[in-house]
């Protein structure tokens, strides 16, 4: 028998190796939800003693140990994210293979603070599409397996979530200038040795009024 079997038919030196081999997906999973080094420990806890309840409940037959355990932590986590509000790690941070590019470092804080205040402000049920997508790298059918939700469900969730995180990270249009405006403003030849830079000037005071 596999750990899984031997821990299902109580062997508890079985479960130790299992908490052993997936601690870390758990840990990883409650602190990108919840966003506090105690926060997640207390889950890893927790979400293991449910586990240690609840495994003979586990059917292989009806997907893998894995998509399982993500389930039973996720919802934990929204769970308690239901009761209080609480922070997520930011996205540039957990994931930085799928940013474009290496901003400044002063710029790149900048984004990652931005983009941490953007996703504190998504219930726990667009966090959880978000960290099993982006994280996790998982498809939309693994992510309706691991939740217990539809396609669709898995779809508009995140479509949402993106829209929120766009919505927020984006500057309000009263100070965006658009690409014609940007190239009056730099890109003109200056005529009869005047500068352009007056018309930046302009429009910075214009935006301080």
């Amino acid at each position: 028998m596999d750990v899984i079997e031997r821990s299902q038919a109580g062997d508890e030196r079985a479960f130790a190796e299992l908490f052993e081999q997936y601690k870390n997906l758990v840990y990883k999973t409650a602190y990108l939800m919840l966003d506090e080094p105690q926060e997640a420990e207390d889950a890893l806890q927790e979400v293991f003693l449910r586990v240690h309840r609840s495994l003979s409940s586990y059917q292989p037959a009806k997907g893998a140990f894995t998509t399982w355990l993500h389930r039973v932590t996720v919802n934990h986590c929204i769970n308690r994210t239901r009761k209080r509000r609480l922070r997520l790690l930011p996205i540039t941070q957990v994931h930085p293979g799928r940013m474009p590019s290496q901003p400044s470092p002063e710029r790149r804080l900048d984004d990652e603070d931005a983009i941490a205040r953007a996703m504190r402000g998504l219930s726990g049920k667009l966090r959880a599409v978000v960290v099993l997508r982006y994280y996790w790298d998982m498809s939309y059918g693994e992510i309706a397996e691991t939740l217990g939700i539809p396609l669709g469900t898995v779809k508009s969730r995140l479509n949402a979530a993106l829209r929120a995180l766009r919505a927020e990270l984006e500057p309000p249009a009263s100070v965006r200038l658009s690409d014609r405006d940007r190239a009056t403003t730099f890109d003109s030849p200056n005529v009869g040795g005047t500068s352009q830079c007056a018309t930046g000037r302009h429009e910075d005071a214009g935006l301080r009024s």
